[in-house]
This record gives C-alpha cells, sequence and structure tokens, in this order.
C-alpha cells in the first residue's frame, strides 16, 4: 500500500511535513466515515479495508456508486459539502489527517496538490467506466467487472497469477450490496455467481471468499469478448 498511497508521489520535505499530522484510526464494518450530517473535519487515506461511496435520496432511497480501497484517499480538500456518505464496507485501518493542517501542507508543497489532482482525474475517469457498466454491460459483464475491479484493488496482485489480479480475496460487498451497486436483482446476481463457478472462472468458499481460477477468461468475460 505504501508505494501506492499518496505519500509516495509527493516531494521528501511534503511527506516530511505530512507524518507529524497523521493518526491512526480503526473503523468497524458498518460505521458511516463521513456523510453531510457529520461534517468533514479530516481527510484520510485508506491503508486497510474497503469504504463504499453511496448516493442517498431524502426519500430513502440509495445507491452504490463506488469502492474506494487501499491506498485512496477519502475526503475532499477545500470542499464545502460532499453529498456521498462515505462507510466502512470491511474493517477500515485509516491514516487520518485534519482538513485544516492538510491544506495548510497542500499551500506550501504544489506537489502534494499536484498528486491529488492527478488522482482526481483518475477517480473520474474510474466513474466514467461505471457509467458505461451501468448503461451498456450485459448482467455477466457486471458481475465479472467488479469480481476483477475488486481483485485488482483489494489487495497486492500474487505474481504470476493473471494480469495483475490477486488469487483469493474477501468480497467487501454483501450479494444485496452487489445487486445495488451494478442495479440488478439479488437473484440474477446469484445466478451469473453460480455461472461463473459452474465454468471453473471462480471458486467460493463460506460467503465471501472468492478465488479466481481463471483470470484471463474473468477478464474475458468483463469485456464481454466471450460471445
Amino acid at each position: 500500500m505504501r508505494d501506492r498511497a499518496l505519500c509516495s508521489d509527493v516531494t521528501e520535505a511534503a511527506a516530511r511535513e505530512l507524518g507529524p499530522i497523521a493518526h491512526h484510526r480503526r473503523i468497524p464494518a458498518g460505521q458511516v466515515i463521513q456523510s453531510e450530517h457529520q461534517g468533514f473535519s479530516w481527510l484520510a487515506i485508506i491503508v486497510s479495508g474497503v469504504v463504499k461511496l453511496v448516493k442517498a435520496q431524502k426519500d430513502g432511497r440509495l445507491q452504490i456508486v463506488g469502492l474506494q480501497y487501499p491506498a485512496d484517499f477519502v475526503g475532499h480538500p477545500y470542499g464545502a459539502k460532499n453529498t456521498l456518505v462515505a462507510e466502512a464496507t470491511t474493517q477500515l485501518e485509516l491514516c487520518c489527517f485534519s482538513r485544516s493542517a492538510f491544506e495548510t501542507v497542500m499551500r506550501n508543497h504544489p506537489s502534494l496538490e499536484q498528486a491529488l489532482y492527478r488522482r482526481a482525474l483518475d477517480d473520474l475517469e474510474t466513474a466514467r467506466e461505471w457509467m458505461f457498466l451501468l448503461g451498456r454491460k450485459s448482467a455477466r459483464e457486471k458481475v465479472a467487472s467488479l469480481l476483477v475491479s475488486i481483485a485488482t484493488r483489494i489487495m497486492r496482485p500474487i505474481p504470476g497469477v493473471g494480469p495483475g489480479l490477486s488469487q483469493r480475496f474477501e468480497l467487501p460487498l454483501s450479494r444485496n450490496e452487489i445487486a445495488d451497486a451494478l442495479g440488478l436483482t439479488i437473484e440474477t446476481v446469484s445466478r451469473e455467481i453460480r455461472y461463473l463457478k459452474m465454468a471453473g472462472v471462480i471458486a467460493t468458499s463460506g460467503r465471501r471468499s472468492v478465488s479466481v481460477l481463471k483470470p484471463d477468461l474473468l477478464c474475458t468475460l468483463a469485456e464481454g469478448e466471450d460471445r
């Protein structure tokens, strides 16, 4: 995670100033860590665990609009408001910063601001891919795409196991949450996971443990090339 985190993209001087203002927090699964009601007085880098970003309507409707993984940045410097709710889907370990202190370091070190800008562009590209996934992909492609995304982001890849895919991981979302995130029914999600198991692409153990047996084929299915 250290090699992929924000601190690796800034100058040594900026990294030295970030050190004294950082503190670690552990967050249990299911806890909301940021929302409009809680305010946004702090920012964080995810050390371990997964965060889901949820858009909530006043009438109670919810939509998972993204996931954040180790090395991702939580929060928006200089942002007056954020309409998304950030919730821990697994136990989290965060490296946290006071917003005001972090913004001071940003003003003093342009390399930090530039690093955040580059990550914001990456987030924008991810959001566009998510829009395409929801709007144009089939149910099978959606489920395969989500598994590829999780497998490539949730932990360091294992050498020799497919194109950057982890061999085994724990799903950070329940079947209900997967259905919500992909705009599918839980029955459809279960059917597509069952297909992937029968085809020998993945294996499952317990409620959330997934092993990727055929990473190349999983990627092919995600791209809709196995037609």
